[in-house]
């Protein structure tokens, strides 16, 4: 499938058309129009992606499907993680769209993050303690004119520091420890982050 080029309104105006593969996948978040917009797949072999949303301090699995498409909103300002996708919780200034698609070789997923003007411009990363819900490590990202990189290599860097130091990994609420915990791009896996992402 070969996919146009998206057209932009002169003067940067909205998005009015935009195809990508989700068989084919993608390296990296480009900002389209309005929306930084990420896709890629998983076969039947494979653990699925898991969106999760924080709410108060509880943790609310978004359901998967075998046999139908999911499509969930994410409100602005709302945490959520997707779990094998990346290993910390993240936030933006804007909603976000997930869609989860099931089919005959596996799932297909889509993430888009936008809709209104100039944004995503802040987007935060941190982490939810496993044993008590509690939110901790949030660190805001500007992205306003730089793209959503910009935030995912910021949050590379904090996962690095994050698992290097049991201090930074340990919940101000009730001292569990955090696990060790991985990045967006599971090209820069080591030994240990792949079998973090690969954990249940």
């Amino acid at each position: 499938m070969v996919s146009p080029q998206p057209h932009i309104a002169s003067g940067g105006g909205p998005l009015l058309s935009y195809t990508r593969s989700m068989i084919d996948g993608s390296a990296g978040w480009p900002l389209l129009g309005d929306y930084a917009i990420w896709s890629g797949n998983l076969n039947q072999n494979a653990s699925p992606y898991l969106l999760h949303e924080l709410i108060g301090q509880r943790v609310l699995p978004v359901p998967i499907s075998s046999n139908r498409a999911i499509l969930h909103p994410v409100t602005g300002s709302t945490w959520f993680e997707i779990r094998h996708l990346f290993g910390y919780w993240m936030k933006a200034d804007v909603d976000a769209v997930w869609l989860d698609a099931p089919g005959a070789q596996g799932h297909y997923y889509t993430l888009c993050i936008g809709g209104s003007e100039a944004r995503p411009g802040e987007v935060s990363y941190g982490w939810v303690c496993p044993s008590c819900g509690t939110l901790f490590g949030a660190t805001t990202i500007d992205v306003a004119g730089t793209g959503f990189q910009t935030f995912l290599d910021e949050a590379e860097a904090g996962v690095s520091r994050f698992n290097a130091d049991d201090g930074l990994r340990t919940c101000p609420q009730c001292q569990h420890v955090h696990p060790l915990t991985y990045g967006f791009d599971p090209a820069k896996d080591t030994d240990a982050t792949r079998s973090a992402r690969q954990a249940v």
